[in-house]
Protein backbone atom coordinates (compact mmCIF):
# COMPACT_ATOMS: atom_id res chain seq x y z
CA UNK A 1 0.00 0.00 0.00
CA UNK A 2 1.18 3.59 -0.80
CA UNK A 3 1.65 5.70 1.74
CA UNK A 4 2.04 9.76 2.09
CA UNK A 5 1.98 12.86 4.02
CA UNK A 6 -0.25 15.37 2.43
CA UNK A 7 -0.80 19.12 3.73
CA UNK A 8 -3.86 20.40 5.38
CA UNK A 9 -5.23 23.61 4.92
CA UNK A 10 -8.39 25.57 4.36
CA UNK A 11 -10.12 27.11 2.02
CA UNK A 12 -12.64 29.48 2.84
CA UNK A 13 -14.34 28.11 5.10
CA UNK A 14 -13.98 24.85 4.56
CA UNK A 15 -10.86 22.22 5.36
CA UNK A 16 -9.27 20.82 2.29
CA UNK A 17 -6.51 18.23 2.02
CA UNK A 18 -3.84 18.28 -0.95
CA UNK A 19 -3.31 15.12 -2.26
CA UNK A 20 -0.35 13.96 -3.72
CA UNK A 21 0.34 13.54 -7.62
CA UNK A 22 0.54 9.84 -6.82
CA UNK A 23 -2.62 9.59 -5.68
CA UNK A 24 -4.27 11.89 -8.43
CA UNK A 25 -8.26 11.12 -8.87
CA UNK A 26 -9.94 11.22 -12.04
CA UNK A 27 -13.21 12.00 -10.63
CA UNK A 28 -14.55 15.66 -9.17
CA UNK A 29 -16.52 13.83 -6.65
CA UNK A 30 -15.03 11.27 -3.75
CA UNK A 31 -17.00 9.90 -0.82
CA UNK A 32 -15.63 9.97 2.36
CA UNK A 33 -16.46 7.38 5.26
CA UNK A 34 -15.57 7.83 9.07
CA UNK A 35 -12.92 5.07 10.91
CA UNK A 36 -11.84 4.69 14.32
CA UNK A 37 -8.21 5.84 13.07
CA UNK A 38 -9.79 9.14 11.06
CA UNK A 39 -11.59 8.61 7.60
CA UNK A 40 -11.45 6.65 4.24
CA UNK A 41 -11.58 8.19 0.68
CA UNK A 42 -13.49 5.96 -2.11
CA UNK A 43 -13.78 6.92 -5.22
CA UNK A 44 -16.61 6.19 -6.76
CA UNK A 45 -15.85 7.28 -10.52
CA UNK A 46 -13.06 4.73 -10.37
CA UNK A 47 -15.26 1.84 -9.41
CA UNK A 48 -18.17 3.21 -11.87
CA UNK A 49 -15.46 2.27 -14.68
CA UNK A 50 -14.06 -0.99 -13.30
CA UNK A 51 -17.82 -2.51 -13.50
CA UNK A 52 -18.21 -1.01 -16.65
CA UNK A 53 -14.72 -2.60 -18.05
CA UNK A 54 -15.91 -5.85 -16.23
CA UNK A 55 -19.92 -5.70 -17.79
CA UNK A 56 -17.46 -5.26 -21.34
CA UNK A 57 -16.00 -8.45 -20.84
CA UNK A 58 -19.47 -10.22 -20.66
CA UNK A 59 -19.62 -12.91 -23.67
CA UNK A 60 -16.35 -12.40 -24.98
CA UNK A 61 -14.93 -16.00 -23.79
CA UNK A 62 -17.94 -18.49 -25.50
CA UNK A 63 -15.75 -21.66 -24.38
CA UNK A 64 -15.91 -20.49 -20.35
CA UNK A 65 -18.44 -22.59 -18.32
CA UNK A 66 -21.34 -21.00 -16.68
CA UNK A 67 -20.81 -20.82 -13.11
CA UNK A 68 -23.77 -20.63 -10.20
CA UNK A 69 -24.19 -17.51 -8.85
CA UNK A 70 -22.90 -16.89 -5.02
CA UNK A 71 -25.56 -16.49 -2.95
CA UNK A 72 -23.74 -16.73 0.54
CA UNK A 73 -24.22 -13.94 2.95
CA UNK A 74 -22.06 -11.09 2.93
CA UNK A 75 -20.19 -11.23 6.32
CA UNK A 76 -20.20 -8.31 8.54
CA UNK A 77 -17.04 -7.13 9.72
CA UNK A 78 -16.26 -5.21 12.91
CA UNK A 79 -15.08 -1.99 11.43
CA UNK A 80 -18.60 -1.55 9.53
Amino acid sequence: MKTATAKVFKSGNSQALRVPKAFRLASKTVTLFKTPDGFSVKDEGAQARRVNAFAALAGSCPGFPDLPANLAANIKRDWE
